[in-house]
C-alpha cells in the first residue's frame, strides 16, 4: 500500500467512526426509547443536586427527592448512587446546570475523554520501538477508539468508564515521561471508579513511586472536599458511602456476578453455578508477578497487561467498561501488523469482542453471553506472548552482534 492510500483509507475509517459515534452514541439510532440519552449519567446529576441540597445521595429516597419534578428523570427504582466521595467534583459540576444542559455537558466530558485517549494512543504508537504499521496504525486505532460499540454505548448511557479510563491512561502516560505530579493528579481523578485504576495504583505501590501516590491522595481529598466539609466530615461521608453500597449496590441484579452485563472470570463462573469471589485476589497476585518479571516484557505493554488482568480477574466491571481494553488492541496491532496469520487471528478475536450480544440472546443461546471474558483472556495471553518474544529477541541480538 502506498502512503497516499494509507492516508486516504485512514481518513475514511476515522470519518466512519465519527459518524458511528454521532449516530449511535449521541442521536441514539436503534436505542431503546425507555433508555434516553444520559440515562445513567442522570445518577451523577442527581447526586450532585443532593449534595448541593444538603442531602445524602447514598440514600435512594433522598436521591430521588433531589430530582423530583424533573420530567426527564422519572426516578430511580432499583439502583442508586454508588460512587465514592471523590466523585463529588464531577457530580457537583453537572449538578450546577439545568438537566437539559447538564446531560450535554456530560456528553462533552465523555467526548473530551475520547479525544484524550486518542492523543495518548497515537503518541504511544509513535514512540513504539516496533515501527511497522505506524502510519496506518494511527488511523486504525483512532477509528476503533472513536467508533467501537463500547465507546458509543458509554456516551449514550452517560456512563463514567471513558472518563475514568482516560484518567487512568493519563496516569500511566505521564508516569512514563517522569511527570509524576500530572500522573498523580490523573490517578486521583480516575479513583472515583476504583475498579478501573486499582491495579495501576497497586503497580505504583510496588514501584515505590511515592510521589505519584501522594499526589493522587491529595487529589482525592480535594475532589471530596465538598462532602467532607458539608456532610459529616471524613467518617460520616465514608460511612454513608459504605452503607449505600451495602443497602443497594450488592443487592441490585445488574451488579451480581453471573448477570449478563457483568464481565470477568468471577461472573463467568457464577453463571455456571460456581461461586468463587476469592478469584479477585488473583488479580493482585498476577500484578505482583508481573512486577517481579517486568524485565521480561516490553515496558510499553505493561499498562495493556494491567488492564487485561483488571477486566479478567478483578471484577466489579460491566460490558461497557471494556473501553479500558484499548491498550491491548494497540499492542496487538503493533505486533501483528505484517504477519498475515497473526493478523487474521487478532481480527477474529476483535470481531468476537465487538459481536452483538443480542444475537446470542435472540438465538436462544444465553450460555454464550459471557464469551467476551474468554476472548479478553486470550487477548491478554496474546499480548504477553508477543511481548515476551519481542523482549527475548532484543536481548538475544546484542549477544550475537
Amino acid at each position: 500500500m502506498t502512503e497516499s492510500f494509507k492516508r486516504n483509507f485512514g481518513l475514511g475509517i476515522v470519518g466512519l467512526s465519527v459518524l458511528s459515534l454521532i449516530c449511535f452514541g449521541i442521536i441514539g439510532i436503534g436505542r431503546d426509547i425507555n433508555s434516553p440519552l444520559n440515562f445513567d449519567g442522570a445518577t451523577i446529576y442527581a447526586a450532585g443536586r443532593a449534595w448541593l441540597m444538603g442531602l445524602n445521595p447514598y440514600k435512594l429516597d433522598l436521591l430521588n427527592k433531589s430530582v423530583a419534578g424533573i420530567k426527564e428523570i422519572p426516578g430511580f427504582e432499583d439502583g442508586g448512587f454508588f460512587y465514592p466521595p471523590q466523585a463529588a467534583i464531577f457530580c457537583l459540576f453537572v449538578g450546577l446546570f439545568d438537566y437539559s444542559v447538564a446531560k450535554f455537558v456530560w456528553v462533552g466530558l465523555n467526548l473530551i475523554s475520547i479525544a484524550a485517549i486518542v492523543v495518548m494512543t497515537l503518541e504511544t504508537i509513535n514512540r513504539s520501538p516496533n515501527h511497522r504499521g505506524h502510519q496506518l496504525g494511527r488511523w486504525v486505532m483512532a477509528a476503533i477508539i472513536i467508533g467501537n460499540p463500547f465507546t458509543t454505548h458509554v456516551v449514550w448511557m452517560g456512563q463514567t468508564s471513558l472518563i475514568s479510563f482516560a484518567a487512568t491512561m493519563g496516569a500511566w502516560f505521564f508516569s512514563q515521561r517522569q511527570k509524576y505530579v500530572l500522573a498523580g493528579i490523573c490517578l486521583g481523578l480516575a479513583s472515583f471508579k476504583p475498579q478501573i485504576c486499582l491495579l495501576l495504583g497497586f503497580w505504583f505501590l510496588l514501584e515505590r513511586n511515592w510521589k505519584i501516590l501522594a499526589v493522587s491522595l491529595l487529589t482525592v481529598v480535594v475532589m471530596s472536599a465538598y462532602p467532607l466539609v458539608f456532610y459529616g466530615g471524613p467518617i460520616g461521608t465514608l460511612e454513608a458511602w459504605h452503607q449505600g453500597i451495602q443497602d443497594s449496590y450488592l443487592v441490585v441484579t445488574f451488579n451480581k456476578p453471573g448477570f449478563q452485563d457483568k464481565v470477568g472470570m468471577e461472573s463467568l463462573l457464577a453463571f455456571f453455578g460456581w461461586n468463587l469471589p476469592g478469584i479477585k485476589i488473583l488479580g493482585l497476585i498476577l500484578t505482583a508477578l508481573l512486577w517481579v518479571f517486568r524485565n521480561r516484557i516490553n515496558t510499553e505493554d505493561i499498562f495493556a497487561v494491567l488492564m487485561g488482568i483488571s477486566f479478567t480477574f478483578l471484577g466489579y466491571t460491566h460490558v461497557y467498561d471494556y473501553v479500558g481494553l484499548l491498550p491491548i488492541l494497540t499492542s496487538l496491532w503493533l505486533y501483528c501488523y505484517g504477519n498475515q496469520k497473526a493478523s487474521l487471528g487478532m481480527i477474529g478475536l476483535v470481531f468476537l469482542l465487538f459481536f452483538p450480544r443480542r444475537i446470542f440472546l435472540a438465538a436462544g443461546l444465553p450460555f454464550l453471553v459471557h464469551w467476551r471474558t474468554i476472548v479478553v483472556l486470550i487477548l491478554l495471553i496474546s499480548v504477553l506472548f508477543f511481548s515476551i518474544k519481542a523482549k527475548s529477541h532484543q536481548r538475544f541480538q546484542p549477544e550475537i552482534a
